[in-house]
């Protein structure tokens, strides 16, 4: 199931302490990235619209206060190509207190063809020279080092209140590791403007953070972790809202997770509003006065011509062309102002449309967060009470070493996919031949938390259900939940799916092909849902084969998938 496309490809916005020069340094880094996009071009970025090539139209508007000084700069370029018309906009607001600003990439495809765009190279030219600011954090194009007698300066950073981007931060591995290093200045440069970054200098630099920050916040060598505002590091379960990438998915090859960090952190600016400074900005349209003016020269050029006498035989003749020429070009002018009013009106509808989608889309997500919370607080609620019998019949047993003993080995659950595939090894009767690039790009969403722990649990029911398969148990998993067995862990029975429909498996069988243990791949119905609604509504596919013998698996479990949800016949 696919997220509908948003036309705002990219959005960076961020706050200039001085604002003194901003409208001016805009204009020159505009400018300046404008040459080396158009270098046969003479770039104008006077009020007014021009022509840059056949295909690529320059918008240049300027915004004044009741006293006359200008206090907000525009510049929008619109590339119209054959697979789609992109545009990419500066905008630039100051005032007393300070400057903000914002670089808008759009993209409006003349197909049914997506497309990944590639962060405006502006934005870094413009966070280089405006050096802005987003609390006590600077903005920078690479990642600022931290060394041992910086690191109280950093916790004071990720602390702080003020700050409204991520701050993230890398700390260098124990050997030296070119592909590390290549990776993670790759993607330093790629959250230029949308996120604080610091560098981890040494191993002293590493200890000094865990020490400050705590255990749980920590970021060991050759790691990185986001850390989102707000973080608290008094609260041990606050640190799983910070997402660590551990330092293997850096240095494997063939792992490409690792652009995930760069991926997340611009979903998060998409979804940040724009401040007010810069929502509220009106810029007058200069264009169609410019072009109003055009038409009001020609058109006297016109009269003045209809008004003079016939002076001799031929004159006349000549007079009716120059006449007609004019003519001719007011109606070519109003040809072409009509067909640019009507394209930058369709654009205008197509964003529209697109933000009103994109609304219902995040109305119908925080909706099924909401029942999916509800349903996880129920199955809480239940497990929790079925835990305090339990310890009560235990001390009314006189056994209450045995219920301090069961409370401290009580594991957690895993707060990500990544840590979740760490723990593989604790379910005994389960073979797990997913993929894990798939499952670990679930993590790059919000609700991955969720999601892994809802498999974990998943994973553990199986694992309860192939040991109670072994112990005489004939029926299959769905029963297994329906009516479990002494000491069984069930799965809610409402989330559990043994088959697909057939009109499903007709169209979109071959999506039900997952690798068996013995390599070959097999078909595989039986799922359960992690997620009842949404556009991802995650799903766990498996192979019973407990009771079957089948490449020396018998006794075991295969879950061959974690991932979104797969396209079945009610798919939209």
């Amino acid at each position: 199931m696919s997220t509908p496309a948003s036309t705002l490809a990219h959005r960076s916005v961020f706050a200039v302490p001085d604002a003194e020069t901003l409208l001016d340094t805009v204009r020159g880094v505009s400018g300046a990235w404008l040459k080396k996009k158009f270098p046969r071009t003479t770039v104008q970025l006077g009020t007014g619209q021009h022509a840059l090539d056949r295909s690529s139209l320059l918008l240049s508007q300027a915004a004044y206060d009741d006293h006359g000084a200008e206090y907000a700069t525009r510049i929008q370029l619109r590339e119209d190509k054959e697979e789609a018309t992109w545009r990419t906009t500066v905008t630039a607001v100051r005032s007393t207190v300070g400057g903000t600003v914002s670089v808008d990439l759009e993209c409006f495809p003349n197909s049914a063809q997506t497309f990944r765009a590639s962060k405006p190279r502006i934005i870094r030219d413009l966070v280089a020279e405006l050096e802005p600011r987003d609390g006590m954090s600077r903005l920078s194009v690479n990642a600022l080092c931290v060394t041992r007698d910086r690191v109280h300066s950093l916790v004071d950073v990720l602390c702080d209140p003020e700050r409204q981007m991520p701050a993230v931060v890398a700390a260098r591995p124990v050997q030296r590791d070119p592909l590390w290093s290549e990776r993670v200045a790759s993607t330093m440069r790629q959250l230029a403007g949308d996120a604080s970054t610091y560098l981890l200098w040494d191993l002293a630099a590493v200890d000094a953070l865990r020490q400050a920050i705590g255990h749980e916040h920590r970021v060991g060598p050759g790691g990185m972790r986001t850390f989102l505002p707000l973080v608290d590091p008094a609260w041990a379960p606050d640190a799983a809202r910070h997402r660590l990438m551990g330092p293997g998915r850096w240095t494997d090859p063939a792992d490409q997770a690792w652009r995930g960090v760069a991926r997340r952190v611009h979903a998060l600016a998409l979804e940040h509003p724009l401040p007010r400074q810069l929502s509220a900005v009106a810029f007058p349209d200069r264009v169609a006065e410019q072009h109003h003016q055009e038409r009001r020269e020609s058109m006297g050029r016109a009269r003045l011509l209809t008004a003079v006498p016939t002076q001799r035989t031929g004159g006349h003749d000549e007079e009716l062309r120059a006449e007609v020429a004019l003519l001719n070009g007011l109606l070519e002018q109003a040809d072409k102002e009509l067909s640019e009013l009507g394209w930058t009106a369709e654009l205008a509808e197509r964003t529209n449309a697109s933000m009103q989608e994109r609304l219902q889309v995040v109305i119908a997500e925080r909706d099924n967060e909401i029942e999916d919370h509800l349903t996880t607080l129920d199955a809480l609620q239940q497990a929790r009470a079925e835990a305090d019998r339990l310890r009560i019949l235990l001390l009314r047993q006189g056994r209450p070493e045995e219920v301090a003993e069961a409370a401290e080995s009580l594991p957690g659950v895993p707060l990500s996919f990544e840590e979740l595939w760490e723990r593989l090894g604790e379910l005994e009767h389960l073979t797990v031949t997913a993929d894990r690039r798939i499952a670990f790009g679930l993590d790059e969403h919000p609700m991955s938390r969720t999601w892994a722990a809802k498999s974990w649990t998943a994973m553990v029911s199986l694992d309860s259900y192939a040991a109670a398969a072994e112990r005489g148990f004939n029926g299959s998993f769905y029963q297994f939940c329906l009516t479990p067995p002494a000491a069984a862990k069930p799965y809610p029975v409402k989330q559990v799916a043994m088959a697909e429909s057939g009109p499903t498996m007709e169209q979109y069988g071959h999506e039900r092909l997952f690798p068996a243990p013995d390599g070959e791949r097999t078909e595989m119905q039986a799922h359960i849902k992690l997620a009842v609604r949404g556009q991802i509504a995650p799903r766990l596919y498996f192979l019973d084969e407990v009771k079957a013998t089948r490449g020396g698996s018998a006794g075991r479990l295969v879950v061959g998938y974690i991932g979104p949800h797969l396209t079945t016949v009610m798919t939209n």
